[in-house]
């Protein structure tokens, strides 16, 4: 083979590298072609011998143990024999022609409920595609593109890095192959990348008119979910290709019309368990073997059988289109005609709307921050396809007002505003130096990008996912997620109490158990649900400090950016602590505490629902807080004992109290010295942030006083600077005005939405009530 010599890479240790590659590899999709290939067709000598041998030592698809090739073997009879079979009484599909309905009717009557898969006759020649002359044959197909180059298959990259490599025939190559081969499993094109002259496919055809209102294409954020290169392709496949048993990803459904060639589909409803149907409930097109081996090994059973598990057989000629609605599990056979090699047909994986009721709820569960987008972007683009919505979604509910004052004590309520109604003076004036708890209204929009989908899981994995952090594990509400055997046999805390002269109460006494793994790993986790995110929770984790890259994502709430720690003219171990990440799984909870130094404490609730229980700073000793020998902050009981009366705290009932769920796209003010308690009753993310200012400056300062001192006592005069000592002596040298930027006007969103490089040393906290680049 011709190999080309990449560029060196450095080890560690400084060892050079060089890695070949072979000259028809790519390492990207979006890679341009070369010069030649593009204007004429041709390709580097050798080129297509390179992939062909790839292709025939390609594990799998290296054998042919079952002899298929062989026209005369029991085994291809038997697999030719599927092409003449009508489908078995009560399996067969609905067959419609393309001008009988309207495209609202269609997505109606298919793609609703639980699905109904249909042919539609005569879409190509009724809508004027071109791929009806083009593609009706093998021979006006390859006359037309035959010298297009296309992917035949990807191979992992060289490197174990990166994007798998592309494996490349002209079309006209291929077909030779698809005569030629002599394996149980050959290869079949599923070209996704139309780039170059492969651009030239896509004028051949369109999406049917009766499928052409997508909701993946109402903004590029919807299209992200379902990349442009996973969606939409073009198929070639010779003799015994197809697809295995499977479901279309994100519940898509989709439509594929057949040019050239018969294809074999069968289908069953989506409830139906994959065991019975011979299906994989991992990947089936790199887990499932040769397709062939489906058809001989199931197909002759669920002739029988299928019809009571809601089988569709389907024989599609060419003209045809099948819609597949979502979730059904579909397997195909490609059967060219007589004396041709290749079938030819264009796919699209679609949204119809009126697969919401079964799709929405899905969308939650895998990734919530992406659905919260998702119908913020239907509200506003396509306000009509909301009926679809069932009626207990929660997008329903999120326009219900909520109550302005929450919580039965008059001297501890919590208030609710918009911040339409809000001026930064009065955040401050009211709310802050009152330490009153307080959820602001509306400002979602304006903190979080577009781009990010509301932090979705598939964002974040995207573009952050190999980032190492700490997840921990134990952060469980005992509530939700009881494990009475890590109690032992003591009967609680008080039964501690009694034994021991000293105790730390029962949830204080268990570490915080981490795990370190990458991002994407967490996410999984989290995406799997049940015993795998079963209490994780990425939890208070630093943006600036372990990743900065997301701050260019996000904008913090103005009403919280006077922080005086920001605004030092030196650097302490406190400016790049916040804002902080949080993403937990439904039950992970923060277990009750007060925040250190007695630090207010904001929280942006991106998506989700959190169920907050804040108590006054004047009741904490209410709680039955146990400060631990060498430590200046106290440690709790678990909630459950005190409530339950498992621990000696006879002033638990007395102490005021506030239980609220923050809803996503509120935000959160809790002051200085609260306890509170946090448990995730969703799925959820946020991001929030301490901050110092004029109202609990005494309060705050004396503690971190305290903490220096402890800090330095264990130091043992080894000659390091103390960081807690640094914070300190920052600040005193400071002399902060309490009334800087006491704006009193309604500012519009926009500019209440601090960009974190405003934030960091305090620029953001000087301005008037116009940032100085707002026309930026």
């Amino acid at each position: 083979r011709h190999f080309a010599m990449a560029e060196p890479s450095l080890l560690d240790d400084g060892t050079e590298v060089f890695i070949p590659l072979p000259e028809t590899w790519s390492d990207s999709d979006d890679s341009a072609e070369d010069d030649t290939t593009a204007a004429t067709g041709e390709t580097p000598a050798g080129s297509s011998t390179q992939a062909l041998a790839l292709m025939a030592s390609a594990p799998g698809h290296d054998h042919s143990n079952r002899n298929l090739a062989d026209p005369t073997g029991d085994t291809a009879v038997a697999l030719a024999a599927v092409a003449r079979l009508e489908p078995a009484e009560g399996t067969a599909s609905e067959v419609i022609d393309c001008a009988s309905m309207t495209p609202e009717e269609f997505i109606e009557t298919y793609a609703a409920g639980e699905g109904r898969p249909v042919v539609v006759k005569g879409v190509p020649r009724a809508e004027g595609w071109p791929s009806a002359e083009r593609w009706c044959d093998q021979a006006t197909f390859l006359r037309h593109h035959g010298h297009q180059r296309v992917q035949v298959t990807e191979m992992g990259s060289l490197s174990g890095l990166g994007k798998p490599m592309r494996v490349e025939l002209s079309l006209n190559e291929y077909a030779e192959y698809a005569r030629d081969n002599k394996v149980d499993w050959p290869f079949y094109v599923w070209e996704r990348n139309f780039i170059g002259e492969r651009k030239r496919l896509l004028d051949d055809f369109s999406s049917p008119k009766l499928l052409a209102d997508d909701l993946y294409d109402l903004t590029p954020e919807v299209r992200e979910f379902l990349p442009l290169s996973c969606h939409l392709f073009v198929l070639v496949g010779g003799r015994r290709t197809g697809s295995n048993m499977h479901k279309d990803p994100k519940w898509s459904s989709a439509w594929n019309t057949l040019l050239c060639g018969r294809k074999r589909w069968v289908m069953f409803p989506r409830d139906v368990p994959a065991s019975k149907i011979g299906a994989l409930e991992g990947d089936a097109y790199k887990d499932g073997g040769p397709q062939s081996y489906w058809w001989l090994d199931h197909y002759p059973r669920l002739r029988e059988t299928g019809a009571d598990l809601g089988m569709v057989d389907i024989l599609q000629g060419p003209g045809d289109t099948v819609f597949i609605p979502a979730g059904w599990w579909h397997a195909t056979l490609n059967l060219p005609a007589d004396c041709e090699d290749i079938t030819v047909a264009c796919t699209r994986n679609v949204f119809p709307a009126a697969s919401l009721p079964f799709v929405l709820p899905r969308m939650r569960a895998s990734d919530p921050s992406f659905a919260k987008t998702f119908v913020d972007i239907l509200r506003e683009l396509k306000p009509d396809a909301l009926r679809f919505i069932p009626a207990g979604d929660p997008a329903h509910s999120a326009a219900v007002a909520k109550p302005r004052l929450v919580g039965d004590c008059p001297s501890w309520q919590l208030h609710r505003r918009s911040f339409e109604e809000l001026s930064m003076a009065a955040c401050r004036r009211d709310f802050i130096r009152q330490g009153r708890p307080l959820i602001i209204e509306g400002l979602g929009p304006h903190l979080v990008a577009k781009e990010s989908c509301s932090l979705s899981r598939d964002w974040l994995s995207t573009h952050f996912g190999e980032k190492m952090v700490a997840v921990y594990r134990n952060f469980r509400d005992p509530r939700l997620n009881r494990c009475e055997a890590s109690r032992g046999s003591s009967g609680g805390y008080a039964a501690k109490e009694a034994a021991k002269p000293f105790s730390v109460p029962a949830m204080a006494d268990q570490e915080d158990h981490a795990d370190l793994m990458r991002l994407r790993e967490a996410l999984a986790k989290l995406q799997q649900g049940s015993a795998e995110s079963d209490g994780l929770y990425l939890y208070d984790l630093s943006l600036p400090l372990q990743l900065p890259g997301l701050l260019e994502h996000i904008r913090l709430p103005r009403f919280f950016t006077h922080c005086y720690l920001q605004q030092t003219m030196r650097q302490h171990c406190f400016s790049r602590s916040w804002p902080t990440l949080f993403i937990g799984a439904k039950g992970s909870q923060a277990k009750l505490h007060v925040d250190q130094w007695h630090g207010h404490f904001w929280m942006h609730l991106v998506s989700g629902r959190k169920r907050w229980t804040i108590w006054h700073p004047e009741d904490a000793h209410l709680l039955r807080p146990v400060v631990p020998p060498g430590r200046l902050h106290p440690v709790f009981p678990d909630l459950q004992d005190l409530e339950e009366g498992k621990v000696d705290a006879p002033g638990f009932r007395s102490a005021r109290r506030i239980d609220v769920d923050l809803e996503e796209g509120e935000t959160l003010f809790v002051p200085g010295g609260a306890p509170h308690l946090v448990v995730n009753l969703t799925d959820s993310v946020a991001f929030a942030g301490n901050f110092l200012d004029e109202s609990n400056f005494e309060a705050a300062m004396s503690d971190i006083r305290s903490m220096a001192k402890m800090e330095a006592s264990k130091m043992d005069g080894d000659g390091k600077a103390a960081p807690l000592a640094g914070v300190v002596a920052a600040v005193e040298e400071m002399d902060f005005d309490p009334d800087r930027s006491l704006i009193e006007e309604l500012l519009p969103g926009k500019m209440l939405a601090v960009r974190y490089r405003d934030f960091a040393g305090g620029a953001a906290a000087g301005w008037g009530p116009t940032p100085p680049d707002e026309d930026d």
